[in-house]
């Protein structure tokens, strides 16, 4: 799945709200959050909920997962996680 849009690019999803849909790892499935840092394996999400916990989530595990924006909703494969952050700007130019 491929798309650009402008107030979306698959490189660049720092600070937006994410729900993961489909995981390896059964205790992150349905995980809403605001992905506050990434790195190469790793996204730390900050949850919705009244306690600022911040989840590490290995990008490996992650299958399929949805971006919230006001315009609408983002189903996306996890595969497209992978990688640096740097790494995915490039690849979607």
């Amino acid at each position: 799945m491929s798309f650009q849009s402008k107030e979306f690019q698959l490189g660049d999803i720092l600070g937006k709200k994410i729900q993961i849909l489909s995981c390896s790892n059964k205790f992150n499935v349905n995980k809403t959050g605001i992905i506050v840092n990434e790195t190469k394996n790793m996204i730390y999400l900050l949850n919705d909920k009244k306690t600022l916990e911040i989840k590490r989530i290995s990008k490996k595990e992650i299958d399929l997962y949805k971006v919230i924006l006001p315009s609408g909703d983002y189903f996306i494969n996890g595969k497209t996680l992978l990688g640096r952050p740097e790494e995915k700007i490039l690849k979607t130019k």
